[in-house]
C-alpha cells in the first residue's frame, strides 16, 4: 500500500440549464452560500442588471432517491433501483450571450476536489456555441481563416483563480481592477461558432 491517499470518487453528475423557477432559484441559492455566505460579498450585488437577459446552467450531484417513509437505518443501496435518483444542486455558472459574458462561476465547497468548475466551464462554452448568431452578435466576428465566426467570450476573475482560467485558454486583457471591494482581472477567450 501506498503512502498517498487515494483521491475522493467523483459522484454521478448533471449539468442542465436552469429552466424552471426552481432550478433557477437553486442556482441563485448557490451564489449566495458562495459569494455571500463564504466570500463576503453583498447580497444586493448577487442580483444584477444582467440576471433577465441571462442564462444559467445548473450542476447538480445525483444520489439514490430515499424511500416514501425513511424510518429504517438500511443503507440506501437497499432502496428500490426503479427509483428516479434525486439531485443536489452543487454548483453554477451563469451566460451572458448579447455580451458574451460569463459570470458567476460557483461550487460549493465539499464539492471543489472533483473538478466539477472546469465541467461548468466547458458546458457554458458548449452553451455559448449552440446559441443562435442574432443571440450573439454584441460578440462576434468573422474568423480569420475558414468559415464561420468568433465569438469572444469574457469574465472577470478573482485573481486567486486566474489560474484555473488560463488553463481552460483563457487569456488576461487589461490591468488588474477592483469589482465589488475585490481586485479581478478581465479575461478572454476565442471560440469558433458556426455562422
Amino acid at each position: 500500500m501506498s503512502g498517498s491517499a487515494e483521491k475522493p470518487q467523483r459522484p454521478p453528475f448533471i449539468i442542465e440549464v436552469a429552466s424552471t423557477e426552481e432550478k433557477v432559484q437553486a442556482c441563485f441559492d448557490v451564489r449566495v452560500e458562495i459569494f455571500v455566505v463564504e466570500q463576503g460579498f453583498d447580497v444586493d450585488s448577487e442580483l444584477d442588471e444582467y440576471e433577465p437577459i441571462s442564462s444559467s446552467l445548473l450542476l447538480s450531484v445525483t444520489q439514490p432517491s430515499p424511500p416514501p417513509e425513511s424510518t429504517s437505518s438500511l443503507s440506501p443501496t437497499s432502496l428500490d433501483p426503479e427509483a428516479p435518483p434525486s439531485k443536489k444542486p452543487i454548483g453554477t455558472v451563469r451566460f451572458t450571450p448579447s455580451i458574451g459574458k460569463i459570470s458567476r462561476l460557483a461550487i460549493l465547497k465539499d464539492y471543489r476536489q472533483y473538478g466539477f468548475g472546469k465541467e461548468l466551464m466547458l458546458a457554458v462554452e458548449q452553451h455559448a456555441r449552440e446559441h443562435k448568431a442574432e443571440d450573439l452578435a454584441g460578440a462576434t466576428r468573422d474568423a480569420e481563416e475558414g468559415e464561420g465566426k468568433v465569438y469572444r467570450l469574457k469574465l472577470h476573475s478573482q485573481m486567486p483563480v486566474v489560474p484555473f482560467y488560463a488553463k481552460l485558454g483563457f487569456r488576461k486583457e487589461g490591468p488588474e481592477f477592483d469589482e465589488e471591494g475585490a481586485p479581478h482581472q478581465k479575461m478572454i477567450k476565442d471560440i469558433k461558432i458556426a455562422s
